[in-house]
């Protein structure tokens, strides 16, 4: 299971364990000091009998203190005393026990016996707190005090502990969810921002409680963290886009300039050489408009554009487009989307995805190209698949690389950005792409958030 190895829920249960133990050791405490506070008063008081009753005997005589054992009864209404004198010939002289218990010797420091005082209606067994002396002439004095009482205290204190811990462990359980779901929010704060800048919300940051704990302290690291970022990026962006109108401009009067030679030249070695020239200065401003559109989308520019797209319309519509191209290539283009299928995209970016698709597959691929799509959960996922030789699952990650050219293909003409673009799109509407094996072919996958909104499509 995940969650036993989630550092959250390891939390919560150390959290619950050690409240739980806490209750323990508290409770267990306080039932042994309850415990042992009643035992101690109970043997305070029986052997404070025997103290009183031994010095009246010391002091005036095993008859006086017969008559000290029968008045400490007669003045014990509760009945919770126990005292019996025996004389040196074994005769009964006072107290509340028929005779002489079995298996209690002459000089018991303290135990307890369940035991019948005579003269109790009716006779039943109570558990009694007994010390027992023996005087040097042979008489004997037992004292004691009942603790049944103080028994079925302890069952009662007992119970009310076994209550307090049933009763503890919801508590702890509910604290213990209660400190891992404060942590999960503030962890799902960051989370969110860092998915959310992933995505290309650049300007998203992370709300700080302002309790200046560790949470907060990482939530201004990494905030910082992003305003670098932002500001790298927008410094990026003013460069590419300088860069690309500085480049467009020359290029464009460069292809102008030969355009005009190629219309005037009389010599076909020379024609020859500005229609390549002219080819190559179209490749430039090509890849210059794809690393630039790369660029954008991977910062995350063209969102506000998004607008509803039919995909079955728009893949109908490129097999239309590219149906001349790819017969006269002996290609057949297969459209297999079902209709109704919505995304959110920016149509002119996404086409031009489809677009390079269909002219690497038509580049690379064999005879067959299917447009496919459907709907996968949340998601609409949209393919290109061909029959040709595909690309190796070692060397996938490498063709999504900009001006990537694997060695099959450098004989043809390209950039080496259509993947790479394919790509960057993907992440500008927040979905991915994966290269998958047709058996034969290539099969490029494209998976995006589907349109839940009611907004009427474009085709």
């Amino acid at each position: 299971m995940r969650w036993r190895h989630s550092v959250i829920w390891r939390f919560a249960a150390l959290v619950f364990l050690m409240q739980i133990a806490c209750v323990l050791l508290a409770l267990g405490a306080v039932h042994q000091f309850t415990s042992r506070s009643v035992d101690q008063a109970s043997r305070e008081v029986a052997v404070a009998l025997r103290d009183d009753i031994a010095a009246t005997y010391a002091a005036a005589g095993i008859d006086a203190a017969g008559a000290t054992v029968r008045a400490r009864i007669a003045g014990d209404p509760a009945g919770t005393s126990v005292m019996l004198l025996i004389g040196p010939d074994g005769r009964r002289i006072a107290g509340n026990l028929a005779a002489w218990p079995a298996g209690i010797g002459w000089a018991e420091s303290w135990r307890q016996i369940d035991l019948a005082r005579s003269g109790q209606k009716p006779r039943e067994l109570q558990t009694m707190g007994i010390v027992s002396t023996r005087f040097p002439d042979g008489t004997r004095l037992l004292t004691g005090h009942v603790v049944e009482n103080d028994l079925r205290f302890g069952g009662y204190l007992e119970a009310a502990l076994i209550g307090a811990v049933l009763l503890a462990i919801p508590l702890a359980g509910g604290a213990a969810l209660l400190s891992a779901a404060i942590i999960r929010g503030r962890l799902r704060s960051i989370i969110d921002t860092a998915d959310a800048v992933g995505t290309g919300d650049m300007q998203r940051r992370i709300l700080l409680s302002g309790s200046d704990d560790m949470f907060d302290a990482l939530g201004e690291e990494i905030n910082a963290m992003l305003d670098r970022i932002t500001a790298l990026v927008d410094e990026m962006r003013l460069v590419t886009d300088g860069l690309a109108h500085d480049l467009r401009s020359p290029l464009t009067r460069m292809r102008a300039v030969l355009d005009n030679a190629l219309r005037q030249s009389r010599d076909e070695e020379a024609i020859a050489a500005l229609a390549k020239a002219l080819d190559e200065g179209d490749t430039l401003l090509r890849m210059l408009d794809a690393a630039l559109l790369i660029s954008r989308a991977e910062a995350g520019i063209g969102r506000d554009n998004f607008v509803a797209v039919d995909v079955a319309a728009l893949l109908r519509d490129f097999q239309d487009m590219y149906g001349a191209l790819a017969e006269d290539r002996g290609v057949t283009i297969r459209v297999d989307a079902a209709d109704g299928l919505l995304i959110r995209s920016h149509r002119e970016i996404f086409g031009q995805v489809l677009s390079n698709l269909i002219d690497n597959a038509l580049k690379y691929g064999g005879d067959m190209i299917t447009l496919s799509a459907w709907r996968d959960g949340d998601a609409v996922c949209v393919t290109v698949t061909d029959n040709g030789p595909g690309i190796a699952e070692e060397r996938r990650i490498e063709a999504l690389r900009r001006f990537a050219r694997l060695d099959a293909s450098r004989h043809i003409a390209g950039a080496g950005l259509g993947l790479s673009l394919a790509a960057a799109v993907a992440h500008l509407h927040g979905g991915t792409l994966t290269l998958g094996d047709a058996a034969p072919g290539l099969r490029v996958t494209l998976t995006l958030p589907a349109d839940t909104a009611q907004s009427p499509p474009l085709a």
